[in-house]
Order: C-alpha cells, then sequence, then structure tokens
C-alpha cells in the first residue's frame, strides 16, 4: 500500500509540475533561511561556553551612581582582585586582566604590532584556553614571562616552532620592557570566544608600569572570578555588594558578579538594571524564522486546498470503493511530506552553498563539519514540523468531502475554505508587512548614526600611536608635518574621541552639592585638538602655546556647564586628581561614547606628556599625500617600528558593526519572505484565473476589456493586502519604537515609513497578481469557452 500511494503522489506531483515548483521553491528557501537563523542562533549562544568551569565562572561588575543616573560597567577597580581573594571563602580563583592593548613583538628583523593582554597567574588555570606547550598553573608566574598563540609561534619560529618556541625570547621596543621568555603556547583563540587575544603577558609588569592601579578610586581592570563547586554565586553576588563602598567616600560602586557565559547575550544595563543586550536580536531572528516558515507553509495549504477540485473526482471514487477517511488523510499527509522533503534536501543544499557568503556577511567562521549532528538533528525537527504544520490542514479537508455529490457533479468548494485561504493570504502578508517596517527601521537609524552630527568632524582623521622619539619631539614632529602636504592640522590625546573611558567622581568646583555624586568624563589633549577635531567653541577661547598657564587650565563642554551650574564660566576654578585649574573655554557638545548614551559631562585638559596617540586632519581629498608625509616623518622619528595609521571614520563604524550586520540580515530575510509570499500569491491567481476561464470568455464576447478584465480579477488580492497592512500597521509601529528606544539619539518613526512599506507592497503584490490577470484577460474568448 505504501508503494502504492507513492506511487499516486509522485504522479500527481509530476502531472502538476507548475504546483510542484512553486511549493517546493516556497518551501525549500524558508526552509534554508530557518536553517541559517539557526546556525547563526547557535554560534551566538556558544560563546564563552568552551571553558570547563563555565558554570562557575563570573566577571565583576561595578553599578556607579551619578547623579540620577546608574551606569554599569566591567571596567573596576584593581584592588577588589585581593579583597575578594583574601576575606570570601566562597572563592576558589581570581584573574586581573587588562582591557586590550596592542604592542610591537620584535624578533630578529620581525616587528610587528601584535594584540594581547596583561593577564593574572591563574589566568591559563581558570580558563580552557588550551595549552599546547607549558603548565597552565605556572606560565605566567615569572614577571619576564610571555605566552602566545599558536599563530605568533608560527610567525616568530618558523613552522618548526614546536622545537624553538618555549624558552625562545620575544623583546618590545616600544616600552622598553626588554626580553619576554616565552613559557607557553595555546591554540588560537575560538571566533566564539568574548576574551580575544594572540598573546599574554604577566599583570606584574603592568602593575609597575602604573601606579594608579593602587587607588580605590581608579578604575580600568577586568577581574574574572571562579567559585568553588559548592558555592552560591548568586549570594556572593550579594555578600561584595560594598566591597568598594567601604574604602571610598564621594560616590557610590556597587559591586556585583555577572555568570561569564553570559556576557555576549546580556551586555546592555539601564539605570543598574540588565536591560539585555544580543538575546534580543536572537529573539527577534529566532521569530523571523519561525515566520518564514510559517508564510512558506501557508503557501502550501493555500495551493493544496485551492487545486482541491483536482482531486474531488479520485477523492470520490476512492471513498465510492472504500476507502476510510483516515486512509486518505495518510495518503494526503504522505504526499505533503514527500514535497517537504524534496524541499529539506533542496534547503539543506543551499545552506551549504551559501555558507561562505552568510560568513562573510555576519564576520563569522562558520565551518560546514561544526554544524554536527545536533545542528542537523534541529533541521530535521523543522522539517517535520513543516510537514505536520504545511500538510495537515489540507489532509484533513480533501479526506473530508462527501462522495455523494462528487459523483453526482454537484459537488463546490465550501465558503469556509474561500475563507480561510483569505484569511491565511492576510497572515502571511501580515508577517511580511512586520518584517519590512523592521527592516526599513534599522536601516534608518543606521543612516542616521552615520549622518548624525556627532558635534566633532571624524572625516579626513588619521591617528597613530606615537612611538621612537615622537612623544619627546612631539613640536618637532608637529611642525615637519605641518610643512608636508596635504596635513591641515596636527594635535595629540591619551584617547580616542569617539569613545572616552576615562571619568571621575572627584571634580569639585565653587556651589558644588557635597553629596552629588557626578561623573565627568575626562580628555587628556595637546594644543590644537578643537582644530583637528573640528569642535566649535561656545565661549571662551582654546588652549594656546602663548598663554603659559594653560597647563593648569580647562575648558567644558555644555553640559559640564549645564551640569556646574555657572552662568559666567569662564575664570571658574576647577579640581580633580590634585590639580587646580581654570575654565578657560565652553565647547560645544560632542558625541564622545556610543548613541547608546547621553552625552556625558566633559573636561578637557591639556597634558601633552600623557598625550601619545597623534592625530592629523588631512586636506579634502589629500588622504594619500598626507598618508605619505605621515608616514615619512614617521620612519625618521620612529625607526624600525611598524607604521600602522588608522582612521577615525572607521572606528565609528566598527562601534556600530553589531547594527549593521543586523540590518543586513533582516533586509536579506525579509526580501526572501516577501518573495515566499508572492511565490503563493502568484500560485492562487493562477488558479483564481484557471477557475474563472469560462466567466473570462463570457465577459469578453460581451464587451469586457483587457484592463476592465485584470481589475476583475486583481482586485480582491489587492484588498487582501490592504487589510494585511492595516492589522499590521500598529503592532510594526509599538515593536519598532521598543527597538529605537535603546537608542539615546535615534530617528523618528514618522508616517514616511508606513507609506513606504504600504506602496511596495501593494506595487509588489499588484505586479504579481497583474500578470496572471492580464494574461488571462488576454486569452483567446473562443478557447475560454471551450475550456473543460
Amino acid at each position: 500500500m505504501l508503494t502504492n500511494y507513492l506511487k499516486i503522489a509522485l504522479r500527481n506531483l509530476l502531472r502538476q509540475k507548475g504546483y510542484s515548483l512553486l511549493n517546493v521553491a516556497g518551501l525549500a528557501v524558508g526552509l534554508a533561511c530557518a536553517f541559517l537563523i539557526t546556525v547563526w542562533i547557535q554560534d551566538e549562544v556558544r560563546y564563552d561556553r568552551f571553558h570547563e568551569s563555565g558554570d562557575r565562572l563570573y566577571r565583576v561588575m561595578r553599578h556607579v551612581y551619578s547623579g540620577d543616573e546608574i551606569r554599569t560597567s566591567n571596567s573596576v577597580t584593581f584592588n577588589i582582585a585581593h579583597a575578594l581573594e583574601e576575606a570570601y571563602p566562597e572563592v576558589e580563583d581570581v584573574t586581573v586582566v587588562t582591557q586590550p592593548v596592542t604592542l610591537v613583538m620584535k624578533r630578529g628583523e620581525l616587528a610587528i604590532y601584535e594584540w594581547g593582554l596583561y593577564a593574572g597567574p591563574q589566568f591559563f588555570d581558570m580558563f580552557s584556553w588550551n595549552l599546547v606547550q607549558g603548565d597552565p598553573a605556572e606560565v605566567l608566574r615569572d614577571p619576564t614571562s610571555i605566552v602566545i598563540s599558536t599563530s605568533l609561534a608560527q610567525k616568530y619560529f618558523g613552522s618548526d616552532w614546536r622545537q624553538h618556541a618555549v624558552g625562545g625570547t620575544i623583546s618590545d621596543p616600544v616600552y622598553d620592557l626588554g626580553d619576554f621568555t616565552v613559557t607557553g603556547v595555546f591554540e588560537d583563540v575560538p571566533n566564539n570566544s568574548s576574551l580575544q587575544f594572540d598573546f599574554v603577558l604577566p599583570i606584574e609588569v603592568f602593575v609597575r608600569q602604573n601606579e594608579w592601579l593602587h587607588s580605590w578610586m581608579n578604575s580600568g581592570i577586568r577581574i574574572f572570578v571562579r567559585t568553588h563547586e559548592d558555592a552560591d554565586g548568586s549570594a556572593l553576588s550579594e555578600k561584595i555588594t560594598d566591597i568598594q563602598n567601604e574604602y571610598i567616600e564621594g560616590f557610590r560602586s556597587d559591586i556585583f558578579l555577572q555568570p561569564y557565559v553570559d556576557q555576549r547575550l546580556y551586555s546592555n544595563f539601564r539605570d543598574g538594571m540588565l536591560a539585555g543586550g544580543m538575546i534580543d536580536y536572537l529573539r527577534i531572528f529566532g521569530v523571523v524564522a519561525i515566520m518564514i516558515v510559517l508564510i512558506a507553509s501557508i503557501n502550501f495549504m493555500n495551493l493544496a486546498t485551492a487545486r482541491s477540485m483536482r482531486r474531488a473526482r479520485e477523492i470520490g471514487v476512492r471513498k465510492a470503493i472504500g476507502a476510510g477517511r483516515r486512509s486518505l488523510a495518510s495518503q494526503f499527509l504522505g504526499e505533503s511530506a514527500l514535497l517537504v522533503f524534496v524541499a529539506f534536501i533542496l534547503a539543506v543544499g543551499l545552506v551549504f552553498a551559501v555558507l561562505p557568503a552568510f560568513n562573510g556577511l555576519t564576520e563569522k567562521d562558520i565551518a560546514i563539519a561544526d554544524l554536527g549532528v545536533s545542528t542537523l538533528l534541529v533541521f530535521a525537527g523543522i522539517g517535520v514540523l513543516t510537514a505536520l504544520l504545511a500538510g495537515s490542514y489540507p489532509a484533513l479537508y480533501l479526506s473530508s468531502f462527501d462522495p455523494v455529490g462528487i459523483l453526482r457533479g454537484t459537488f463546490r468548494l465550501s465558503g469556509g475554505s474561500v475563507r480561510l485561504r483569505r484569511v491565511l493570504v492576510v497572515f502571511q502578508f501580515a508577517m511580511s508587512i512586520l518584517l519590512i517596517v523592521g527592516t526599513i527601521t534599522v536601516y534608518r537609524q543606521i543612516q542616521y548614526i552615520h549622518s548624525k552630527n556627532l558635534g566633532l568632524d571624524r572625516e579626513n582623521v588619521i591617528s597613530l600611536f606615537m612611538h621612537g622619539d615622537m612623544p619627546e619631539q612631539f613640536d618637532t614632529v608637529k611642525e615637519e608635518l605641518l610643512r608636508r602636504p596635504g596635513i591641515a592640522h596636527v594635535t595629540s590625546t591619551s584617547t580616542n574621541p569617539l569613545n572616552v573611558g576615562g571619568n571621575t567622581h572627584s571634580v569639585l568646583w565653587r556651589g558644588k552639592d557635597p553629596d552629588a555624586q557626578i561623573s565627568m568624563s575626562i580628555i587628556t589633549a595637546n594644543f590644537d585638538f578643537l582644530d583637528v577635531m573640528k569642535i566649535e567653541l561656545a565661549a571662551g577661547r582654546d588652549f594656546d602655546p602663548a598663554f603659559g598657564t594653560d597647563s593648569v587650565n580647562y575648558i567644558i563642554n555644555e553640559r559640564a556647564l549645564e551640569v556646574m551650574g555657572f552662568e559666567r564660566p569662564l575664570g571658574e576654578r576647577l579640581s580633580f586628581w590634585g590639580d587646580s585649574g581654570t575654565i578657560v573655554g565652553v565647547a560645544k557638545d560632542f558625541h564622545m561614547t556610543s548613541l547608546y548614551n547621553e552625552i556625558e559631562p566633559t573636561i578637557i585638559r591639556l597634558r601633552p606628556e600623557q598625550a601619545l596617540n597623534l592625530y592629523v586632519r588631512t586636506e579634502p581629498g589629500q588622504i594619500s599625500q598626507a598618508l605619505a608625509s605621515l608616514e615619512g616623518i614617521y620612519t625618521t622619528f620612529a625607526p624600525g617600528h611598524p607604521f600602522e595609521p588608522q582612521f577615525l571614520d572607521d572606528d565609528f563604524r566598527e562601534m556600530y558593526r553589531s547594527e549593521t550586520v543586523i540590518g543586513s540580515l533582516a533586509g536579506i530575510f525579509t526580501g526572501i519572505a516577501l518573495f515566499i509570499a508572492c511565490l503563493g500569491l502568484f500560485g492562487l491567481a493562477s488558479f483564481t484565473a484557471q477557475q474563472r476561464t469560462k466567466e473570462i470568455g463570457v465577459r469578453k464576447v460581451l464587451g469586457a476589456t483587457v484592463g476592465g478584465l485584470a481589475s476583475l480579477l486583481s482586485r480582491d488580492f489587492i484588498a487582501l493586502v490592504m487589510i494585511a497592512f492595516v492589522l499590521a500597521a500598529p503592532p510594526a509601529y509599538i515593536l519598532a519604537r521598543g527597538w529605537l528606544g535603546n537608542f539615546e539619539y535615534r530617528t523618528e518613526m514618522g508616517p514616511g515609513i508606513f507609506v513606504l512599506t504600504g506602496t511596495l507592497v501593494i506595487v509588489i503584490a499588484v505586479a504579481t497578481v497583474g500578470y496572471q490577470s492580464v494574461r488571462a484577460a488576454l486569452a483567446d474568448p473562443v478557447k475560454c469557452l471551450r475550456y473543460e
């Protein structure tokens, strides 16, 4: 019997090639999208989960109270590490890790910038970094040691690095740190790790260079904790809340623990509360995958029920000779399963074919071998659910036909079937409209970010860390650069002006409330900082070498002026970090962090000796000349150091890389969802035109025009699409507004988005249905009247 069912199914599919092609194409593309989204979600969920002690690893975080705000950061005070080790028995190990650093690594003639960390001696023992050579508990004990990746080992010690790397030396010619002896080699850090590095140096080296670490008032270090197996991490997190508050005055900093495996997915905090993170995008795209599969399944159900008249006589005959409803339903469900199986195979093939391009788009490195049995089982589960979802209703519907009416020729499709098809069309286009509104919103926000006036000009600005004699001879370097073609202004700072990390609560001014906890961002800069960044002054002046006292003077931004409350700020005194000076200028507000955050009160201070990042503004259209000039000066004052300039505009784009990727994915999957929906609409329009062939012939004989007939055949479908738009617009608006609420500075949700979406959907629907309608209207009326 199964063989017979299979033969019947294959004959029906081959007899109705167009119907089969539409269903297989829609299902295959829909399933492929769902599979790709599943792979992407799985890769994101696997972040940081390869560590053996992962369930006992935590990162130390802090909530800092600043005025009416609570700001959350993973940058904490160095002394907390010792306090955790000494006072809390629940803690098994603690390690301290710096923010990522770039150092020039030199061996022989090879000198290259490398990316790495300073870390505590427990670093390799706590985490599973897979040491190929070396003892995890010992590799960072010696302050002259260095642990490198296999890539660096091959780069510096050649193909036989296993014999020569450990015990070999690598030097740092920039900071004069001397020679480091390689004590271990680790496998390259996986891409799904939040910590990325190619070398690790002992934290002791960093501590010797930075005395500020020992103050409870200063932050800038990351701390990770491993608890004992029987310890309760949540309880420990509550116990350590005031570990820093006991040693500081003037502001409040509450410490807590976050599970290490949560840092990728749950990274956003707002006013001291967890506000999501990457997990929000995973949920969104999980829903997108479900919506795409539903749209493809709806196509299947619509086309199957619409073409049920083709199977009516077969059903009537089979019921008359004794076939039961269960056997008929099983047969039709089997036919659906066969179709879904073919689509499933094609979908898996599509995934393998487009995976390299998908990796390039999402900046991942997912290999086919990484998919594994579990991923294929997920794929199979999606396929089975799709088969049941898409095939169950047509099977039950077709098997319910009355054989008497069929054989007498009086059988007609029920009105309920037609209404259901209309509801399903409305539903799938409503989902498509939701996706379109979301995609347009993301695109507009990304465009808003890239075009927003930041208060500074990030175009035509080159940055470079100063090496060799450049810091000590900065005035000469600047003078030489300004003589070269393509260069307009030169300055230096201690930090990237788009990502200012330094701040303090210790600023004092006349009239400040002694109980107020106000965080101020600090930019340490050289002369001409405002000119290079094109930051405008609202009052006062810039730092000027003609004023010998500017080294103790300050420039504040408008937000800081608002906080301080001065009516006449020029000449007012400020003091912090043991220094006191006078406000000489007020800069207009500019963004120094992400647009997710508000502009912060900011103080710019003049400290040329601490400003080691060179920034050069080029003349418009003369980037190549400026780069050549900069390279010539760099090789003169820093011979032997690699020349690796960066562009401020590239730094800005990097800040919003994830949003750009999300926007691209949303656009692609929305386009595919709309394509699948239109496939179904095309099939239904074709079937409707076929069903009304005789009616079209009669109308043409009676004088109906092609335009009138096309309008007659199209208007029902266009009405359904318009109903879908009316139903989808309110939830689309609410969801889009909710996503935009994550940004402090965002585009507006105006009516233009919905006008564009409605117009786009209607035009696509008209084009899809109109082709079939015009084709039917142009048919020869004689052939139409001979139909059947």
